[in-house]
């Protein structure tokens, strides 16, 4: 049973300085956020307690760059994955910000089931998707572990983890989550779910 995760969103990637969409567009890390990314990996790998934890990252470049330079920290085995990607846009994949407007599908209720662009998900099947794969960890013989994943993804990992996983919940609770930023989880003796720290970016303080 997972009792301690680390949560972990990528660097900066280059869709974001484009205005291309992001999702599941596959763009790599900019000059930045690979700083960040070693920024990261050089203050976990301080932590003793994550020392050859299991690494779990989306497959998607910008993940797989920052947990690149985790593993070669920590010495942790890395597992790449689909399912840790962010919530799929679809025909939207790759298009500039303002192309992708004109192809927007008006939101529908309930929104929770909306897919804002065809061949894509909604937040729903987001949800379900990195819930599935979250309880596959839990079941696991893993104690601790380090997840490598995207903004949406990461919002939906943290209602997992405190079982918030009503429509209402999913709707209405909402996180902020930055660029190489990290949030700790970890369970008590007792079995209480906590939120140790959230959206964490203080080990980046004095990068460019």
């Amino acid at each position: 049973m997972l009792n301690e995760l680390i949560l972990l969103r990528h660097g900066e990637s280059e869709h974001l300085l484009q205005g291309v969409v992001g999702g599941w567009t596959d763009t790599a890390l900019t000059p930045h956020g690979i700083d960040q990314a070693k920024r990261t990996a050089e203050y976990l790998a301080e932590d003793t307690r994550f020392h050859s934890a299991p690494i779990f990252t989306s497959d998607l470049k910008r993940t797989s760059q920052t947990s690149e330079w985790i593993a070669a920290r920590t010495g942790g085995p890395l597992v790449k994955t689909p399912e840790l990607r962010e919530l799929n846009n679809g025909v939207a994949k790759d298009l500039p910000k303002a192309e992708a407007d004109k192809i927007r599908v008006p939101p529908t209720q309930p929104i929770l089931d909306w897919i804002p662009y065809n061949g894509g998900e909604s937040w729903k099947m987001l949800y379900s998707r990195i819930e599935q794969y979250m309880n596959h960890l839990d079941t696991a013989n893993i104690e601790r572990a380090v997840v490598v994943s995207h903004a949406n993804s990461i919002i939906c990992m943290i209602n997992w983890w405190l079982g918030l996983s009503s429509d209402t919940h999913l709707q209405n609770i909402m996180y902020d989550i930055r660029p190489c930023s990290i949030t700790h989880l970890k369970r008590d003796e007792d079995g209480c779910s906590r939120v140790v720290r959230l959206n964490d970016v203080c080990h980046l303080q004095g990068a460019n």
